[in-house]
């Protein structure tokens, strides 16, 4: 069919999937942005058993400090719930000799929290292993997940796929990672959710061309 329209068609419809897929992924992406900062006005819920901060990439054993405020918000979420426990869950990635459970658990501690109240998890290597390894150690559904605001929506949505009915907590990503993480993790959503992504395309391209 491309190959009976002239020239100028060609060129005009290739500029118009480029200019609505651009659209269309600006506009999901400051969506994204507006759903993952609001996710920080939600409280720790009254009553918690179990806290669980997902994992992050840690480097030469040490918290970097994306991760550093998630397990800040863990701490001062369990000031106010000192009966949970906290579990860490990350294990051991790039090549690095400790686990990243263990690298937080070691942090929790340092900020004053007691090593009998934390369990680590250090097998996952990934989001769904986080929740779905982490979910074979907690029994209870009052269970509140740590993570930054960038990675609420997908962990939650994973979370629900397994039918986990856990409450989310958020962290504050540092000014200067969140270009980085925030990109990251949307590009993360639309390579889990690409049918959505494509159709919602498609539908819009349709109806540029009905009312052009």
């Amino acid at each position: 069919m491309l190959k009976n329209l002239p020239v100028q068609s060609v060129s005009w419809l290739s500029a118009l999937v480029v200019a609505t897929i651009d659209v269309l992924s600006t506009f999901n992406l400051i969506l994204f942005c507006v759903f993952s900062c609001c996710t920080r006005l939600r409280k720790c819920p009254a009553t918690v058993q179990d806290f669980l901060v997902l994992g992050a990439a840690v480097k030469h054993g040490q918290v970097p400090p994306v991760l550093a405020t998630r397990l800040d918000k863990a701490i001062n979420c369990w000031k106010t719930h000192q009966s949970a426990k906290i579990i860490v869950s990350g294990g051991i990635v790039q090549n690095a000799k400790t686990s990243e459970a263990e690298v937080m658990a070691a942090y929790l501690i340092a900020h004053g929290i007691p090593a009998r109240k934390i369990i680590c998890e250090t097998q996952a290597l990934n989001t769904w292993q986080n929740l779905a390894f982490a979910s074979q150690l907690i029994k209870s559904q009052e269970t509140v997940v740590v993570t930054s605001d960038f990675h609420v929506l997908r962990a939650r949505t994973y979370a629900r796929k397994m039918g986990l009915n856990w409450s989310f907590v958020s962290s504050k990503t540092p000014w200067r990672y969140c270009p980085l993480t925030f990109i990251r993790d949307y590009l993360g959503i639309i390579r889990d959710h690409w049918w959505v992504f494509c159709g919602s395309t498609l539908l819009l391209l349709l109806v540029e061309l009905i009312l052009k």
